[in-house]
Order: C-alpha cells, then structure tokens, then sequence
C-alpha cells in the first residue's frame, strides 16, 4: 500500500474539496482517503472557498524480479 498527499478545493462543499483533492492525486485507482485538514475561507460570514488536505492509499504493482541467467 502507498499513500501520496495532496490538496483540493472547491466553492460548493468539504466533500467536493475532498473529491477535488484524490482527482489532484493523479492515482489510476485509489482505495482509500485520509483528511487530515479542512479549513475554508470566508466572505463576511458565510464560507466561500472550501479546502481538503488529503492522504490517498493506493496499491502499487509488484513487479516480478527478473533473475540474472548463467
């Protein structure tokens, strides 16, 4: 399992940032996500801008070991 960091955001909700986040991860097939922070922006009192930052578990390929021939 391998896990790669990154961050979305969006003007709608804290799931969308989340989703914007894993698609900013740019891994083929994701299984699982970690937040780790959500914070937002705003304007006067309502928030305008929603913000994920995210771990994203992946499993790598293994690839078969190639043995050296005599």
């Amino acid at each position: 399992m391998r896990l790669v960091e990154a961050t979305g955001n969006s003007t709608k909700s804290w799931d969308a940032a989340v989703l914007a986040a894993v698609k900013a991860a740019k891994v083929k097939t994701p299984v699982g996500v970690e937040v780790g922070r959500l914070w937002a922006e705003l304007d006067g009192p309502r928030l305008s801008r929603y913000h994920a930052s995210v771990k994203v578990a992946y499993r790598e390929v293994q690839r078969a070991s190639v043995r050296p021939s005599r």
